[in-house]
């Protein structure tokens, strides 16, 4: 149906709020707080998330009970980004927050990965038991982005339920994030793993596993073995991004060869 001249000027009223929000002046923080803070408990979600933005970027932590507020909004969106905008405001704090594990069951795939990352993002390692139960979740997003927050949450105790997991997962785009996830724990093995995945069939499987071999620190015979891998992977590209990602990767493996060497 046609818009009426009601609706279009609502629209235009919450594209101007949206507008106002991400044109605050940055410099004076006192005025900062009080525009973001009021834009926070704006009607449209439009106008919250974009607060939230502003409140991550310049991390207002002043903010902190409003963000918690809105980290049980009915609208996915703003959601999302407050839990974002609580870890970032308690980045290695290693604070407990059981009241964040429960999210972890949450209906929305995005809100269990964004939980993930926070609770790993804050160092919550009492949530670590629930997010083992991450490793069965119906989504691989979920299952992957599990793996790898267990892993840098410093879950060793956890390694074998990891590879259990990993060895019985069949999304082909999650395999990079355990063989990366076994890696942390110490698994050397998974090196191969990750050259291997660079030949997978899936553009995003590839660009994982490369990605991947820039996050660790290699003898000089496994970087020699990761710029081979990864040239030929690039030489047999199978998408734009694909090949973008192997020549980025490419080229910094060869900046740490040559600071190797150095």
């Amino acid at each position: 149906m046609p818009s009426t001249a009601t609706t279009q000027k609502a629209r235009s009223t919450v594209s101007d709020r949206v507008i106002a929000v991400k044109a605050l002046l940055l410099d004076d923080r006192s005025q900062l707080l009080r525009a973001v803070s009021s834009h926070l408990k704006d009607r449209s979600p439009r106008v919250r998330e974009a607060a939230l933005e502003v409140a991550r970027d310049e991390v207002l932590s002043e903010l902190d009970d409003q963000i918690v507020g809105l980290i049980s909004d009915k609208n996915s969106f703003v959601r999302q980004r407050a839990i974002e905008c609580f870890g970032s405001f308690h980045e290695g704090e290693a604070i407990k927050t059981p009241w964040l594990h429960s999210l972890l069951r949450h209906p929305e795939v995005l809100t269990r990965v964004e939980t993930l990352e926070t609770l790993d993002q804050i160092g919550d390692k009492s949530a670590l038991p629930a997010m083992i139960e991450c490793l069965r979740d119906e989504n691989y997003l979920v299952r992957s982005y599990a793996a790898i927050s267990i892993a840098q949450l410093g879950g060793k105790k956890f390694r074998k339920q990891i590879e259990k997991a990993s060895k019985i997962e069949e999304a082909e785009n999650a395999k990079p994030w355990f063989a990366r996830s076994l890696l942390v724990l110490g698994d050397s093995k998974q090196f191969g793993n990750l050259l291997d995945l660079l030949s997978s069939t899936s553009p995003t499987a590839r660009c994982s596993a490369a990605n991947s071999l820039t996050a660790f620190e290699w003898s000089s015979d496994q970087l020699e073995s990761a710029l081979a891998a990864v040239a030929h992977a690039s030489r047999n590209s199978l998408a734009k991004s694909d090949q973008s990602t192997m020549e980025r990767v490419l080229k910094q493996l060869l900046e740490d060869v040559t600071a190797t060497n150095h």
